[in-house]
C-alpha cells in the first residue's frame, strides 16, 4: 500500500497518507488509486479528498485520482465527490485534479460529474488499464 509522508520540522508533527495504489506518469506526476466497497460513507470519501488537497498544497503534482467502485454505487460516489470538489473550487479558486471512476474489473464508468449526466459510459467500457498521461 503506497504511503506519502509529510513532516513539519518546527512542530515535530507527522502525517502519513496511505492509498490503495499509486503510480507516476512519464512526467513524474502522481496518479492515485482508491478502492471503495459498496458501504462507503461520505465522511470517509471527504477524508480522501482532503488528503489530495493537502498533497497538492504540499507541492505534490497529482495528475489524476482514479476511484475503483462497484458500478452500482458509482453515481452515489460521484454525488459526494462532485459536490465537495465543486464547492472547494468555488470557495478557493483552485482546480482539482481530474477524477475518473472504474469498476473492479477496470472498466471505465465515467469522470467527475457522471452522476449529473444521463450517459454513464462516457469512455471505453472495455478498458482494463489506466492511461497515466
Amino acid at each position: 500500500m503506497p504511503s506519502f509522508a509529510y513532516c513539519d520540522a518546527q512542530s515535530g508533527s507527522h502525517l502519513l497518507f496511505r492509498w490503495d495504489g499509486s503510480g507516476l506518469t512519464k512526467s513524474d506526476e502522481i496518479v492515485l488509486f482508491e478502492e471503495e466497497g459498496p458501504g462507503f460513507q461520505p465522511l470517509h470519501i471527504q477524508g480522501h479528498l482532503t488528503r489530495v488537497l493537502f498533497m497538492i498544497r504540499s507541492g505534490d503534482v497529482i495528475a489524476k485520482l482514479v476511484w475503483v467502485v462497484p458500478e452500482a454505487r458509482c453515481s452515489d460516489l460521484d454525488k459526494i465527490v462532485f459536490s465537495w470538489v465543486r464547492m472547494w473550487e468555488a470557495a478557493f479558486g483552485g482546480r482539482f485534479p481530474p477524477i475518473e471512476y472504474r469498476s473492479e474489473n477496470g472498466s471505465y464508468l465515467g469522470s467527475l460529474g457522471t452522476s449529473r449526466n444521463a450517459r454513464h459510459h462516457l469512455g471505453p467500457t472495455s478498458a482494463k488499464s489506466v492511461d497515466f498521461e
